[in-house]
């Protein structure tokens, strides 16, 4: 399981910080975002690699695709709040992220059970 949390941590962490950046750095024209999608694509097929791994191997131990998709999502969004705030400055209320991430733990719960 360790394993399975560890390429849904580096593979999700490498695409929250994509995001973050590109709202951060990359203006929004058509050709800024295709040069910098272009550039990051190695890292995205890299971390799409990861979290197909993960998967494959969570459905092997889990037996439950949608619960698997949800652990992937919980820890993509604990990324993206982390990189909001300390990368884009997003002002985000600790209490509704907590409350956030708290849903999706229940609904992997429900998932899964």
């Amino acid at each position: 399981m360790l394993g399975i949390l560890a390429f849904f941590a580096v593979g999700s962490a490498i695409i929250a910080l994509g995001v973050s950046w590109q709202v951060k750095h990359i203006s929004t024209e058509w050709w800024a975002l295709v040069k910098y999608n272009l550039t990051i694509s190695p890292l995205l097929f890299f971390a799409n690699v990861l979290l197909s791994m993960g998967f494959g191997m969570g459905h092997s131990v889990i037996k439950n695709v949608p619960a698997v998709v949800a652990l992937q999502t919980v820890i993509y969004y604990a990324f993206l709040i982390l990189f909001s705030y300390y990368l884009v400055g997003d002002k985000i209320s600790l209490i509704k992220a907590t409350t956030g991430v708290a849903l999706l733990v229940a609904g992997i719960w429900v998932l899964k059970s």
